[in-house]
This record gives structure tokens, C-alpha cells and sequence, in this order.
């Protein structure tokens, strides 16, 4: 008895003590690859989307027949606006005697013995025109009794310019000031012929002028023309002190020009 129950006991003591066998979960299923759509699948459905041409609409039947819109634009275009202007009477008259001609000179060039005709009326044509044209050149005479009257603008002096500058230093218009004097400056050495009289000349050619004809000079009528040049190109402001080193500029020139 005792024997039976400690056999039982052991027993139940090694299943407790054996370990239970895991339970494995059950597996998910994993979708295979070609059930998955791919990218390049996507992208190329999206293009041929985009690509597919939309149903035109139907165009509207038109309203006017052929006739009608051809009969339509006729009479837009008889308007008075849409008409050319008649050619002037010489003009038409002039272009009928060039056609006649033409037609005429095409009927004797068009070969054999016409063509040396032609040739020859032309020489006499020509030398027709060449004689008339001496004849009359020769008995044109001018009239003795007739007077051409000629207009010449006289030219500004020196002395002149340097007046105006003097007007308009009371005045306080200091760049006209300037301005004139350097005309007045200019007007001496055009008549001393150390510069030449063109007009449209530049202050730079000027010097030039002044640099080969009186070398000793350049340097001051340079500071002269550049005050000239800041004042009336650069718009610099302009006033007493800058004529005053002007006319010192000038005074030194005609000087230096005196002395050589």
C-alpha cells in the first residue's frame, strides 16, 4: 500500500516537472509578389491616362450658308475704305507710252535683221539726245543784268562774346557766362589762325590745335576747357570762382600765344 502510493506520488511529480512544449502560433499569410502592383505598373497606368485624347466636342453647325458669307465679304470689300485711289492722269498716261514703247523696242529685238535695226535706232536716239543737250548747254548764257544776292551770316567776334559774358555775369547766369567767354577765347585763336574754324568742332580738338600750333599754351587753355566742359557738359555747379579761374586760364593763353 504504502509501496503503491509513494509510485503514484513520483509519479505526478515528474509530469509537473517536465516542461510543456511551446505553442507555435499560427503562420499569417504573406501575399505573394506578383499580387502587389508595382511602381512602374502605376506610373505607366497614370500616363496612358494623361495621354488618352478627351472626346472632341461636335462643332456647331454654321448659321450661313457659303453664298451668304462669300456674298458677305464682297460687300465689306466694295467700301469707299477698302477702295485705291485712283491714279492721277499723267500717271496713267505716263505708264501707257512706257508700255508702247516697251512693246514697241521688245518687237524689233526679237531677232535676225530687227536686231541690227534696233541697235541702230538706238545710236541715232542717243546721239539726237547728246547733240541737243550740247546745243543748249552752249546758248545758255547767264544774264549780266541779273544780281544774285547771297545772305552771309556774320561771324560773332571776340570782343562780342566777351560782352555777352559780361551781360550775363551781372545777370548771375555764370554758366552762359563761361560759355561765352570760352567762345570769345576760341574767337582769338581762329584769328590769330592757331586753330581752325569749323564748325561743329570739340573743345578736344581745340586743344589739339593748340598743342601742335603754340605748345607752351596747351596747358592752360586744357584747364580752361575743362572748366568750360564741367560747367556746360558735366552741369557742375558754376559760379564767381570758377570764372574767375577762367579768365585766369584765358589771360595766361593769349600770353603764351603773344609771345611766341
Amino acid at each position: 500500500m504504502a509501496t503503491a502510493l509513494a509510485g503514484a506520488l513520483l509519479a505526478v511529480g515528474a509530469s509537473s516537472a517536465a516542461p510543456s512544449a511551446p505553442t507555435v502560433p499560427a503562420v499569417m499569410s504573406v501575399p505573394s509578389v506578383s499580387a502587389v502592383p508595382s511602381v512602374s505598373a502605376g506610373r505607366a497606368t497614370l500616363a496612358a491616362s494623361a495621354q488618352a485624347p478627351s472626346p472632341a466636342a461636335p462643332l456647331p453647325t454654321p448659321e450661313q450658308s457659303p453664298d451668304q458669307v462669300r456674298r458677305t465679304a464682297d460687300d465689306v470689300l466694295s467700301r469707299q475704305e477698302f477702295q485705291q485711289p485712283p491714279e492721277p492722269w499723267f500717271q496713267r498716261a505716263q505708264d501707257a507710252v512706257l508700255d508702247a514703247l516697251g512693246r514697241f523696242l521688245g518687237s524689233l529685238f526679237e531677232g535676225g535683221a530687227g536686231t541690227a535695226a534696233a541697235w541702230i535706232l538706238v545710236g541715232l536716239i542717243v546721239a539726237a539726245l547728246a547733240w541737243f543737250g550740247l546745243r543748249i548747254g552752249r546758248t545758255v548764257r547767264a544774264d549780266p543784268g541779273t544780281r544774285v544776292e547771297v545772305a552771309v551770316t556774320p561771324r560773332t567776334s571776340p570782343e562780342e562774346w566777351r560782352a555777352r559774358a559780361e551781360s550775363f555775369e551781372a545777370q548771375g547766369d555764370w554758366k552762359q557766362a563761361l560759355r561765352c567767354r570760352y567762345r570769345a577765347l576760341v574767337g582769338d585763336l581762329v584769328e590769330r589762325d592757331l586753330v581752325r574754324d569749323i564748325p561743329g568742332r570739340t573743345a578736344g580738338e581745340y586743344r589739339l590745335d593748340v598743342a601742335a600750333t603754340v605748345p607752351d599754351a596747351e596747358p592752360d587753355f586744357a584747364g580752361a576747357s575743362d572748366l568750360f566742359e564741367a560747367a556746360w557738359y558735366g552741369d557742375e555747379p558754376t559760379g564767381p570762382d570758377e570764372n574767375r579761374r577762367f579768365r585766369s586760364f584765358a589771360d595766361d593763353v593769349l600770353v603764351r600765344v603773344g609771345s611766341s
